[in-house]
């Protein structure tokens, strides 16, 4: 797991630039909660455009006939602030699991979410779409009753061979404050 650092640089892939961070406007029900999710991978950042147009599309943010090639890679650099509260999930394990889960299904280890609602900043493993599946069968019980150790393992070693990358999410205005829009780079523009 990366750790955050000051001066950093951190990655948002959508259909759109996003000079101005408008909490309200993420979505619930992700992986660490509500908030803006950035990675230190341009190119995970970049892998995630398609996505983020065919939501858009789908939800009508964006004219059907919106081109993918306009979709933007938003850069920020972090600043550290030392009043913030952060926590990093170092690796994929139970408590990670748990809280992943907890966000997805609120009826699961609520007690994680108590625990972490007062949190700035939270990073730790992706579960992007290849990982959802498996997150979606464990939180379904497909595994076993979730929160015991074997059901637990089972999920976590579904989980390890997708090479889970990097996520940070800024929960809160706070946090969000000690993010500096950069640059946005056109998908389309950008040579692979």
């Amino acid at each position: 797991m990366i750790e955050l650092k000051d001066g950093m640089l951190l990655y948002h892939g959508s259909y759109t630039s996003i000079a101005k961070i408008d909490l309200d406007k993420c979505s619930r029900g992700l992986d660490f909660g509500q908030g803006f999710y950035l990675t230190s991978s341009f190119e995970q950042a970049y892998a995630y455009v398609p996505l983020s147009v065919k939501k858009a599309v789908r939800i009508g943010a964006v004219p059907e006939t919106f081109n993918l090639e306009d979709g933007q890679i938003s850069a920020y650099r972090f600043h550290y602030d030392p009043n913030l509260l952060i926590h990093s999930f170092l690796s994929a394990n139970p408590e990670w699991l748990h809280f992943v889960s907890a966000n997805r299904n609120h009826s699961l280890f609520p007690e994680l979410l108590k625990k972490y609602q007062t949190v700035d900043i939270i990073s730790g493993k992706i579960a992007n779409d290849q990982t959802a599946k498996t997150l979606q069968q464990y939180v379904n019980q497909y595994f076993g009753i979730p929160g015991l150790p074997e059901t637990d393992e089972n999920a976590i070693k579904q989980l390890l061979p997708n090479r889970l990358q990097d996520q940070f999410c800024f929960r809160t205005a706070d946090a969000v404050k000690c993010l500096e829009f950069v640059r946005s780079d056109r998908y389309g523009d950008i040579k692979r």
